[in-house]
């Protein structure tokens, strides 16, 4: 099996719910994709969580909506919507792939990261890069 490691492309299935044990939200992209521990400040808490997983493996997360940024800090995965109109959710991330990333994507997710935390992207400071 495949280990979660630094610089790892790692894909994440997401099912999300109001309790541990209801999955009843559903993400509208149900999928996400990023190179695992790749930040300017190191690996964010969530990708601590993560550490030495396996494929098929799941983590349950606490997800509130105040430290989402902070939790997450240079990822973007697409379940914010889940949090309108709720302070907090659960989070189920099922490890779906580990794969070896090639050093052209890894120079490439470091300058969208550069950009992007510099000021030069156009997110509207939705994502929590503070522009």
């Amino acid at each position: 099996m495949n280990k979660v490691e630094n610089l790892k492309r790692i894909t994440l299935t997401f099912q999300a719910g109001t309790a541990p044990d209801t999955m009843n939200l559903i993400p509208r992209h149900p999928q996400f994709e990023f190179i695992f521990a790749l930040g300017q400040e190191g690996m964010s808490p969530f990708e601590y969580e993560l550490v030495g997983k396996t494929e098929g493996e799941e983590v349950l997360l606490h997800i509130q909506k105040q430290t989402f940024y902070t939790f997450f800090e240079h990822l973007n995965p697409p379940i914010w919507d889940l949090l309108d109109g709720r302070e907090d959710i659960y989070l189920k991330a099922k490890i779906a792939a580990v794969t070896a990333t090639d050093n052209r994507a890894v120079v490439k997710a470091l300058a969208e990261l550069t950009a992007h935390s510099g000021g030069g992207c156009d997110c509207g400071g939705g994502c929590g890069c503070g522009c």
